[in-house]
This record gives C-alpha cells, sequence and structure tokens, in this order.
C-alpha cells in the first residue's frame, strides 16, 4: 500500500481525510504546506476513474480558511467536471 511506510497516526490521519475529500468532492489544505496558505481542491478523473490531476484555488489562509473552503469548492468542482467533460469527450 501507498500508506505503509506512514506512522499510524499519520496514516489514519490520512485515511480521514481521503474519505472525507471522496465525500464531499473537493479538499482542503490550511497551512498544511506552507504556514499562512490555504487552498481548495476539486479532483479531475479520467475516463476509468483515476485521478489525472486537480484544479485548485489558493491565498492567504485568513481569506480562504476552513469554513470559508466551502465558498469556493462549487466553482472549483465545476471547473474540475468540466475538464473531465472535455478529456471524456469523443474525438473525431
Amino acid at each position: 500500500s501507498a500508506t505503509a511506510h506512514l506512522d499510524p497516526d499519520r496514516r489514519d490521519r490520512l485515511q480521514r481525510q481521503v474519505a472525507t475529500t471522496k465525500r464531499r468532492g473537493w479538499a482542503d489544505s490550511i497551512g498544511e504546506r506552507e504556514e499562512g496558505v490555504a487552498s481548495v481542491s476539486g479532483p479531475v478523473f479520467d475516463q476509468h476513474g483515476s485521478l489525472t490531476a486537480a484544479v485548485s484555488v489558493s491565498g492567504p489562509a485568513n481569506r480562504i480558511g476552513q469554513l470559508k473552503g466551502r465558498h469556493y469548492a462549487p466553482a472549483v468542482t465545476a471547473a474540475a467536471s468540466e475538464i473531465e467533460a472535455s478529456l471524456h469527450a469523443k474525438r473525431p
């Protein structure tokens, strides 16, 4: 498994985050990679259902923060869906 090398606490946290992301269709990050920066991301899946990319909006954590992430989620997931549709469109 891709998470086998992680310590149990970190692996459990990651599994909860993945489950939450799958359930609501978007992910957020607040200060995880850079202090003071937050992001909201929507997954882009290929025609086989595999994660192939993500659409993301990032900015100052005090503007995007935990509760405000829901404000950006609809736009991010809509953009991800449009990209998926264009990837899945039949080519002439």
